[in-house]
């Protein structure tokens, strides 16, 4: 309960935002993607990323979205394939 308030205060008030927009590193990703996907690791990794909370998690979707899926939604989008290169080199399973 209290993790979760604290959760939600911080999303609310926000962290700083500075590299939004910038490109990731497949170093970057491996790190994210290296933890689970819980709530908390994604507030860890907004907050030492300098991204948004929304961003992390969306690199835990793209990682586990199926590839027929991902050529059905976005074939060409390079950042999605890079996700997914990241992904499969972790040993993530979609």
């Amino acid at each position: 309960m209290f993790t979760e308030a604290i959760r939600e205060f911080e999303i609310e008030e926000g962290w700083s935002e500075e590299r939004k927009g910038e490109s990731w590193t497949d170093d970057a990703l491996r790190a994210i993607l290296s933890d689970a996907p819980t709530k908390e690791n994604c507030l860890k990794h907004a907050r030492a990323f300098r991204r948004g909370y929304g961003a992390i998690e969306q690199i835990y979707r793209w990682a586990a979205t199926t590839d027929a899926e991902i050529r059905r939604k976005r074939p060409d989008d390079a950042f999605v394939a890079q996700i997914k290169r990241v992904a499969k080199q972790l040993g993530w399973r979609a």
